[in-house]
């Protein structure tokens, strides 16, 4: 089943252009990578897909309904977060400081769902511990979790309402290396548990050689490449490809499609 087409996708900021002509689709249980570097429009495209940019031109249909223009009511929108929902780059700020962990993720379980105070609990702490945390993250503010927990308590939000599609922007990027291996881990594990669609956005193309089925190359606004990462990355047609993928500051990494260790 398809979960979101794109078609013919332009956005415009006066007479800027942002995103010029883009299509394409993600299917159930896929995670599409959209690549680029800074400016190449793969965050306007993000951003479009959960509604809170609306396209110039084309269109978007998520899990065959599409997204229109326009004003939606409080229940619309509730509808939407069932079925599309994103981790941000920078957890620390995306998170209510004030918040407790628990409460961050027991505020979007409430939105969607009637549970008594026990059931909201519980229900909390299954989900924290599906991320690689434990009851006692729940009593704690962001500043006292370390940059890799604040991240696996944003996908615990975000997967909390049972979403199709997990747009993931830049999510990894801010985390070192041995913590960024953790979440991709974590994220093939969530993958593989459930039916759950990914839309990976990131400028590094050895994070994408491991999270990624397809991908999609964006430069000024427009694909200049698309095709199955382990194709695309091994043998990269478009000069920009290559040299997106001379760039990647990894000594050893090949661009080769790595099993995921345990």
């Amino acid at each position: 089943m398809t979960v979101i087409t794109a078609e013919g996708l332009h956005k415009t900021y006066g007479e800027a252009v942002a995103v010029r002509d883009v299509s394409f689709t993600v299917e159930e249980g896929e995670s599409l990578a959209v690549v680029g570097e800074s400016g190449s429009g793969k965050t306007t495209i993000a951003r479009m897909l959960l509604g809170l940019e609306m396209p110039t031109g084309g269109s978007i249909t998520v899990c065959g309904r599409p997204r229109t223009p326009g004003r939606v009511s409080s229940k619309e929108r509730r509808r939407r977060a069932r079925e599309i929902q994103i981790v941000f780059q920078d957890p620390y700020s995306s998170l209510d400081k004030l918040q407790r962990a628990g409460d961050v993720i027991g505020t979007s379980l409430s939105l969607h769902f009637s549970l008594t105070p026990a059931d909201l609990r519980r229900r909390t702490v299954e989900l924290l511990e599906s991320v690689g945390l434990g009851e006692r993250h729940a009593d704690m503010l962001p500043r006292q979790l370390s940059g890799g927990q604040r991240q696996r308590v944003a996908i615990a939000r975000a997967i909390a309402v049972q979403p199709r599609v997990l747009v993931l922007d830049e999510a990894v990027a801010a985390l070192d290396v041995s913590i960024q291996a953790q979440i991709l881990n974590l994220l093939a594990d969530i993958r593989e548990r459930g039916e759950i669609s990914y839309v990976f956005i990131s400028h590094d193309l050895a994070v994408v050689n491991q999270i990624s089925d397809t991908a999609i190359v964006m430069h000024r606004g427009e694909v200049v490449e698309r095709g199955p990462t382990a194709d695309l990355l091994r043998a990269p047609a478009e000069p920009y490809t290559r040299a997106l993928l001379a760039a990647v500051p990894r000594p050893g990494w090949t661009p080769t499609r790595r099993e995921r260790s345990s």
